[in-house]
């Protein structure tokens, strides 16, 4: 049986098949279901710098910082609001320590942060351009997390995850039919492919609504 410094070594080593933005990595976290986006999406979890930075300062302002670090300190904030109520400030401190815990999925291997080369960095600069937007069929430019997980995926041939309806508009003008998941795409997989029960998978959707999530619709509806 391999050592645990053997496996991590192997799991840094490794090749992400799937570039996962902010919102499918927090809202899989959130609900404590890592586990399962690795499953799904393959091991590591390939990210972008702006989606999650190992190496960034702690004094940045909020602005500067990657979107991961970003919610995680707006939970804090949210655990020690006293307009909030008791329930939902230890609410609020649960999920700032489970979105921290992606520290050391990177640790561990299992999260791969991905640096922008110089192509991507040119497909984000015209994704995130008021102007140039307009090329892929959008009215407002993607967030830059977006942005850079579009272009990875796109220019290294990775499965792009995202909810961002968006994201998935300028993926189709750009290269359509590139591969993508969605959250709700990847729970209807788990939940037939075996890796979890559809009631599972449904309960799972469902936490992930209460916390914010805008999917309404069930992985598996009633009478499927």
């Amino acid at each position: 049986m391999p050592s645990s410094s053997s496996t991590q070594t192997a799991a840094s080593s490794a090749s992400p098949e799937s570039v996962v933005d902010t919102v499918v990595i927090r809202y899989f976290v959130l609900v404590d279901e890592t586990d399962l986006l690795i499953q799904l999406v393959g091991e590591p979890i390939g990210t972008p710098r702006s989606v999650y930075d190992d190496d960034e300062a702690s004094h940045l302002p909020d602005d500067a910082r990657s979107e991961i670090t970003r919610s995680v300190a707006y939970q804090q904030r949210a655990s020690t609001d006293p307009a909030r109520d008791p329930d939902a400030r230890r609410e609020a401190a649960r999920n700032a320590a489970r979105l921290a815990a992606v520290a050391s999925l990177h640790e561990s291997g299992r999260l791969a942060i991905l640096d922008l080369e110089q192509e991507e960095l040119h497909l984000v600069g015209r994704l995130t351009s008021p102007t140039s937007c307009k090329e892929y069929g959008l009215r407002f430019p993607l967030d830059p997390g977006e942005a850079a997980c579009l272009a990875i995926a796109v220019t290294r041939g990775l499965v792009l995850a995202t909810d961002d309806t968006d994201a998935l508009r300028a993926l189709d003008r750009h290269a359509p039919g590139h591969p993508y998941e969605r959250i709700r795409k990847l729970l209807i997989r788990a939940g037939s492919g075996g890796l979890c029960s559809p009631d599972r998978a449904n309960e799972i959707h469902r936490e992930m609504r209460h916390l914010g999530f805008w999917d309404r619709h069930d992985p598996f509806p009633v009478g499927s």
